[in-house]
């Protein structure tokens, strides 16, 4: 498993962000993203953009192909979510959880999370459905 992956994140016209995963090779994140614009619902029927980002993996996944990673996040007074935060990611879940009591120590969130992914693993495959009122 290589040091590094690269999360891609979707975002809709309104700056909703969608974590798409987390990937062994920016091309596989790159096709990932594409094919969700041009096929997925939600994205495919709004302008939408896409992000990657390298991550920095700390110990070896191999084995699992699993990483955990730390969010933090706020609340807007509209309930959506700002401030996101987001650590590295670990291949061991007590080292997760250390980031994350150390974490909470020195950054002020309303929220925060500790999950796992499995690399490679696609999130919002069924895309998304906007609701006007």
């Amino acid at each position: 498993m290589p040091g590094v992956l690269y999360s891609l994140t979707l975002f809709n016209q309104w700056q909703e962000g969608f974590f798409i995963g987390l990937f062994e090779s920016h091309e596989y994140a790159q096709q990932t993203a594409e094919r969700y614009l041009s096929a997925v619902p939600g994205f495919r029927d709004y302008p939408c953009t896409y992000e990657i980002t390298e991550k920095t993996v700390h110990g070896f996944a191999r084995l699992t192909m699993k990483v955990y990673v730390v969010w933090g996040w706020n609340e807007n007074s509209e309930g959506y979510d700002t401030d996101i935060w987001c650590s590295d990611c670990y291949t061991d879940w007590e080292e997760a959880e250390k980031v994350l009591a150390d974490t909470k120590q020195r950054l002020n969130r309303q929220e925060w999370s500790l999950d796992g992914y499995q690399i490679n693993q696609c999130h919002w495959t069924d895309g998304f459905v906007r609701i006007f009122y």
